[in-house]
């Protein structure tokens, strides 16, 4: 939706560039040796274009080109926002959940429920794994120890959105690396997982430089930021943003 939505921009934006307004049609006769292009209107008589003026021709026909695309585009759009309107996401899902207990025990879902996904999703990504040495803990609200006070808040944030999520798993990624990014989350309604990483001393030069060889590692290793890979960071004098955290949270993981 998002590409379709990006194509309409862009098709609508070259066509007010252009500011085309020539309402003559092209008229084609194909030849041996090539085309003829003739122009005609409506109160004018059919023209042969020479070689020279086809510039003319060529802005006619890409316009026609645009307004027909366009029309297909806005087509196509109409028609999935009127199927998005009336598909119901969760109507195949909700027919497990409408049974009695009795008939769940008794029957495989075709699709698995929210409950049984996330405890296999919190199984495949274990937390508390990373064992290096640290001088202070806390304690976030679900009862995990981490690191530092801007990882709690950002814990305590995850739970308060419903978001389920693990602390320090280890990640092994596609070059073979293994890392043990700060949380693992999972966004519930794509079942998609995202790794968060905070980033507490960016104006530290060593811990700048070390940053951003893991952001590089990560990216080697096939994470995309923005994708699945987001990161916070904060400093001495630049606080953990709150506010923006929880625009990342709406944005990715709702």
């Amino acid at each position: 939706m998002r590409k379709l939505e990006e194509m309409i921009i862009k098709v609508d934006r070259r066509m007010r560039q252009s500011k085309f307004n020539d309402k003559r049609k092209v008229r084609i006769c194909a030849k041996k040796t090539g085309y003829q292009y003739y122009l005609e209107g409506d109160d004018s008589p059919r023209t042969y274009v020479k070689k020279e003026n086809l510039a003319t021709v060529q802005a006619i026909v890409q316009h026609e080109y645009d307004e027909r695309v366009m029309k297909e585009l806005r087509n196509t759009k109409y028609h999935i926002d009127r199927f998005l309107c009336q598909y119901d996401m969760d109507a195949i899902e909700n027919v497990y959940n409408k049974l009695c207990d009795a008939r769940k025990v008794l029957v495989t879902p075709i699709i698995e429920t929210d409950e049984d996904f996330i405890q296999s999703w919190k199984q495949q990504h274990i937390g508390q794994q990373n064992d290096y040495p640290t001088a202070s803990t806390f304690l976030t609200e679900q009862g995990e120890k981490v690191r530092s006070k801007s990882e709690k808040i950002l814990a305590d944030l995850f739970l308060k959105y419903g978001i389920p999520y693990t602390y320090e798993p280890q990640l092994c990624l596609e070059n073979g690396k293994y890392f043990y990014p700060d949380f693992a989350l999972l966004n519930i309604r794509t079942r998609k997982t995202i790794y968060w990483e905070h980033f507490g001393l960016i104006t530290d030069g060593t811990y700048a430089s070390k940053a951003m060889q893991k952001i590089h590692a990560y990216d080697e290793g096939g994470l995309i930021v923005g994708e699945n890979l987001l990161f916070s960071m904060e400093s001495e004098e630049i606080p953990l943003d709150v506010r923006r955290v929880e625009e990342k949270i709406e944005k990715y993981l709702l």
